[in-house]
């Protein structure tokens, strides 16, 4: 089996579709709003502390290595998840999950774009990192009906079968190539100098800041994407909602969201496989501006009419698919070989540094109004920072040579 084909085995792997669609609603059971906003919050302040150490961790000792560990981490609080009954606990089960991401957040795409490089291919990452994401959601989809129905069995068994099959993963890894630890790695701070240097410059330095606003508000909104489609379904309470109605059928809560999730997640499969051609059809600033914009109108329009919470939501996670492989893809061409995994962190140190207080500022606004004015709110968020950025962007290539492409 080709190196790319087991690449994708190693996608299927890390998907988490089995708690995807119940997730907030498990948190939900015993937690509010505000500290469900909490914990989102920590998580991306966790990963801002995390992103660079275990980003140079995987340039120093090999990426595979530390794919091994994000997905062992993975497992380890998934498996808390079984038990946990308090706050708190759930605090440190963050803290294992924030840990899980950022030893695969840089990682990943580092190890990908270094093995396509070295076979003359480098060019070719963007198609197969979105594909390879393709690949996770379309075994998210099985997953996530799967665990709708299985949450209705007992809470705790998505999160069984999804750490069984992270668990899985581990093995999977060891199939794959190695990348070797480059001897003369250059140091964090090092590391972070040429981020930097790099991300200061025209080329990154705003197109950066339109991806973090993209990445924050659709991450935050995601949060609520669970009690907004059950608000918008009609059912009553978040913590134990009763029966929806889901094209005519009454349905219980955690199998309605699994099928509308698997259908949301599909739609996502499809746009991240042709991320490339979105990519070189829109450039890269097209992609991120132009995609926000759509995704972040729809979100404002539940608000006057419930029913389009469902398109609203499935235009976003199409959004992110597409987005996440194109900015990535721009940035790996715009820093050196030494230090790419610290620095592809770095930036998505950045992003969630914009989450952290997002986060934290939507629980307790939730908690006030509700999730549905919350991710609206977000989504005008994003068209104001989206409007200021397209502007200054227009300006400076109408001023002279090119900034940004």
């Amino acid at each position: 089996m080709g190196v790319v084909r087991r690449y994708y085995l190693h996608r299927a792997t890390v998907s988490v579709g089995f708690i995807t669609p119940v997730f907030t609603l498990f948190l939900l059971r015993t937690l509010s709003f505000p500290q469900v906003g909490a914990l989102s919050a920590l998580s991306a302040t966790l990963v801002v502390l995390f992103e660079v150490p275990t980003g140079y961790v995987a340039d120093r000792f090999g990426q595979r290595a530390s794919l091994a560990l994000g997905l062992a981490c993975s497992v380890l609080s998934l498996a808390g998840f079984v038990v946990a009954t308090s706050f708190w606990e759930f605090v440190v089960l963050y803290v294992l999950w924030a840990l899980g991401l950022t030893f695969q957040s840089g990682s990943g795409d580092a190890w990908l774009y270094e093995v396509l490089d070295e076979r003359g291919d480098s060019e070719s990452f963007t198609r197969v990192r979105g594909r390879g994401g393709a690949v996770t959601r379309y075994v998210s989809v099985l997953g996530m009906v799967a665990g709708g129905a299985l949450y209705g069995v007992d809470p705790t068994y998505p999160f069984v079968f999804a750490l069984s099959l992270n668990a899985l993963g581990v093995l999977v890894l060891a199939t794959l190539p190695a990348v070797a630890a480059d001897a003369e790695s250059v140091g964090v701070s090092e590391a972070l100098s040429v981020a930097r240097t790099e991300f200061s410059k025209p080329p990154l330095r705003a197109f950066l800041v339109a991806v973090a606003a993209f990445l924050a508000t659709t991450g935050v909104a995601n949060t609520y994407v669970q009690p907004t489609v059950v608000d918008a379904l009609g059912a009553s309470g978040f913590a134990d909602p009763g029966p929806v109605t889901l094209a005519g059928f009454s349905l219980a809560p955690g199998l309605a969201l699994g099928v509308l999730y698997a259908a949301f997640t599909l739609v996502s499969a499809v746009a991240g496989q042709h991320a490339g051609w979105v990519g070189d059809a829109m450039g890269p600033w097209g992609a991120v501006v132009g995609v926000g914009a759509l995704s972040a109108t729809l979100l404002v329009v539940p608000v006057f009419v419930a029913q389009v919470a469902l398109p609203a939501f499935v235009v976003m996670r199409a959004g992110r698919a597409v987005v996440q492989p194109v900015a990535n893809g721009y940035v790996n061409d715009h820093v050196p070989s030494a230090g790419r995994a610290t620095s592809l962190s770095a930036a998505s140190m950045a992003y969630s540094l914009v989450r952290s207080p997002l986060a934290l500022a939507a629980g307790a606004y939730a908690g006030l109004v509700g999730p549905t004015l919350t991710v609206a709110s977000l989504g005008v968020l994003f068209l104001a920072v989206g409007g200021v950025l397209g502007v200054l962007a227009w300006r400076q290539s109408a001023a002279g040579p090119a900034v940004v492409s």
